[in-house]
């Protein structure tokens, strides 16, 4: 009797162990069915998808991240990443491509949207953000641009939904500009600042649209009293510059301002400091911007309220 409870015993126990690994195994193929992170995407007139852990996103320093990766050892080797503004504006677009066929080392292809113009050749559509579950959805489409040799393109588009959108910590002084009315918008995806021997300042806002505002100082605006500088169409200081990006596409990650085409407007107007402050990582500038600006002495923009903060080359 001992022998068959015995038996008995011992058959029993691996019968549990099967059962619960199978049970482990179960739970572990459906949370990989499960699909929390998707981006299909076109290359080409070729479909890929991407799921899970091959796409990810954050949001750091008022700017949305995303990316998304695909790998075929037959086929072809991506990724792809998006810099989108938090209300889903187009920053810029990147992205890596290898070919898997190729013998090692292999070299990625780097495509890109034109430096100073992003929306030119490409769009991000039907963007939406719950705040609540952090959940983000997009559409995309558009052309982008070898480094190496711009008349080589991708033509892309797809779209990416993100679960759970989290928020990283923003190690860095965040500076732009803005402006949003009914008919026009300006948004900057890049902004530099430039200090010389004399004391003059150039602070350059890239906006996504192709436009370049730039603010011609002959001192740090940090020494000025919170006052509004007036400015004519002739003076040649103390000013804000109105241009717009023409010519060539060039598309690489140099952002060299010298490389690009501009078309010079005529502007006038006032800078207005509204206020001074020490952030954690320097020492910043807000205000405005009152722009009147032209082209052939014809008014083509009359733009009152453009937001811009700018950093302080001071201590």
């Amino acid at each position: 009797m001992k022998n068959r409870k015995l038996f008995k015993t011992l058959f029993l126990l691996p019968l549990f162990l099967l059962t619960s690994c199978t049970n482990d195994e179960e739970k572990t193929t459906i949370a990989e069915n499960i699909i929390e992170n998707e981006t299909d995407i076109n290359i080409n007139g070729i479909d890929y998808k991407s799921t899970n852990k091959n796409v990810d996103g954050n949001e750091n320093c008022d700017m949305l991240f995303f990316s998304a990766s695909y790998n075929d050892e037959s086929k072809i080797k991506f990724n792809i990443n998006f810099q989108l503004s938090k209300e889903g504006e187009l920053l810029k677009v990147w992205y890596g491509e290898y070919d898997p066929k190729l013998l090692t080392p292999q070299i990625m292809k780097i495509f890109l949207t034109p430096n100073f113009r992003p929306k030119s050749t490409f769009n991000i559509s039907n963007f939406s953000r719950n705040y609540e579950t952090g959940e983000v959805k997009f559409d995309f489409e558009g052309t982008l641009f070898l480094e190496s040799n711009n008349n080589v393109t991708r033509n892309i588009d797809g779209k990416i939904k993100f679960k759970s959108l989290e928020s990283i910590n923003c190690t860095t002084t965040k500076t732009g500009l803005s402006y949003d009315s009914q008919n026009f918008k300006l948004l900057s995806f890049y902004n530099n600042s430039v200090k010389f021997e004399d004391e003059k300042q150039y602070h350059n806002f890239f906006l996504n649209n192709g436009y370049l505002i730039t603010l011609s100082l002959s001192k740090d605006l940090w020494n000025n009293e919170l006052t509004e500088i007036p400015f004519t169409e002739t003076d040649l200081i103390d000013r804000a510059d109105f241009r717009k990006a023409i010519g060539p596409i060039i598309a690489n990650q140099n952002l060299n301002i010298d490389q690009q085409e501009w078309e010079n407007y005529q502007t006038s107007g006032k800078i207005i400091l509204l206020n001074k402050s020490t952030e954690k990582y320097g020492k910043v500038i807000t205000g405005k911007l009152n722009l009147i600006v032209k082209n052939n002495n014809q008014i083509i923009y009359e733009l009152n309220g453009i937001d811009f903060k700018t950093g302080s080359f001071g201590n």
